[in-house]
């Protein structure tokens, strides 16, 4: 544990305390889309849209963290495994269209900068952060936990479909293209344990389905966990610094392993949240 990621963390705890006047969300209506959102009193400072991961529904332990930093956050939802009017059941072609409106609204609030937000995903979600911010420059800063190089296949309803599944993500109707799963029977037979470092030694399909972080005209932070067994998100992530630190060396994309870590850090939460402060503080000068 490094003391100084303590440290801030805890001063930033403190300075909530005066700041976050009420942390708990209201959800948006009327808007188009599914949204918690979390309000503070600080003015002057991007608003943070924060994604989760493949269970759906929204991220609002994450997003409330956020907030008691001082910051206007929307958790927003965009695909629903229990259902909603707004946003699909399945991580299926989900369109990046959807995530203009939410965007917007955060920048037109009175107490947010209207220049941009900032974005945070989480597994899946950072690998939509990573694709939003490479489609569109209003997305000021990117934080990304467990984050993708690539894009990957989508999640139906029915996982006994997944292989037939379509990109995770669309675009003006159209799919992105993506790193489709191996089967099972294939990941055995090329001696791995993991489904998605199986599927990236398709290197053709790696090669399309690159994220173009090198069009992310902003600073980049990058957590992962050396323990991961979801996906090889250190790999990955020394990927993404490695293209956008190329393209951009004036715009630091920073990697942080933390090498017990497991998928989502749930074992560093102090330290990584620590991170998190610092890089908003960065951003917010």
């Amino acid at each position: 544990m490094q003391a100084w990621y303590v440290l801030i963390f805890l001063v930033v705890l403190v300075q909530s305390a005066v700041q976050a006047q009420d942390t708990e969300p209201t959800v948006i209506t009327g808007v188009g889309f599914d949204a918690d959102h979390f309000a503070s009193e600080t003015n002057g400072r991007y608003g943070v849209i924060v994604l989760t991961g493949s269970g759906g529904g929204k991220a609002n332990d994450t997003a409330r963290l956020i907030a008691e930093m001082g910051y206007d956050v929307l958790s927003l939802a965009y695909f629903d495994r229990t259902g909603s009017a707004l946003v699909p059941e399945t991580l299926e072609m989900i369109p990046l269209e959807y995530f203009d409106a939410p965007k917007k609204w955060l920048m037109g609030r009175s107490n947010t900068r209207d220049d941009g937000v900032v974005i945070y995903g989480l597994s899946k979600g950072a690998e939509l952060a990573l694709v939003l911010a490479s489609h569109d420059s209003d997305y000021k800063a990117v934080i990304a936990l467990a984050p993708s190089h690539v894009v990957w296949q989508g999640n139906p309803k029915d996982f006994s479909d997944l292989m037939s599944s379509p990109s995770s993500w669309s675009w003006k109707g159209q799919p992105l293209p993506f790193v489709p799963y191996v089967s099972n029977e294939e990941k055995e037979s090329m001696g791995f344990t993991n489904r998605h470092a199986a599927s990236l030694t398709n290197k053709v399909a790696v090669e399309r389905a690159l994220i173009s972080v090198e069009n992310i005209d902003a600073p980049i932070l990058l957590l992962s966990g050396g323990m991961d067994a979801m996906w090889p998100a250190s790999k990955m992530g020394t990927e993404i610094c490695s293209a956008a630190n190329s393209s951009h060396a004036d715009i630091p994309c920073t990697l942080l392993i933390y090498e017990e870590g497991d998928h989502l850090l749930s074992n560093y939460q102090t330290e990584s949240f620590g991170a998190v402060a610092k890089f908003l503080q960065s951003v917010a000068q």
